[in-house]
């Protein structure tokens, strides 16, 4: 196994999620484990606000929209 580092971006600051793999998650895994971290991390803490209907309902949209999160890299430890 492989250790992976996710690099996120929250309220400016930087902060990763390491995680143990055979092969380099994609970004659709990596916005899953991200996301499923900061609904532990930072439940009741979501952002209430719409949709904005002109960006594409995506996973990463959503992340980013619920918890102010975005991914900005992934790497090998």
């Amino acid at each position: 196994m492989t250790t992976w580092i996710i690099a996120y971006n929250k309220d400016g600051n930087t902060a990763t999620l390491k995680i143990e793999s055979a092969h380099q998650p994609d970004i659709d895994e990596a916005v899953e484990l991200v996301t499923r971290k900061a609904e532990q991390d930072y439940a009741g803490q979501e952002s209430e606000h719409e949709h904005d209907p002109d960006l594409e309902n995506t996973p990463a949209t959503r992340l980013a929209e619920r918890f102010g999160i975005t991914i900005t890299g992934i790497s090998q430890a």
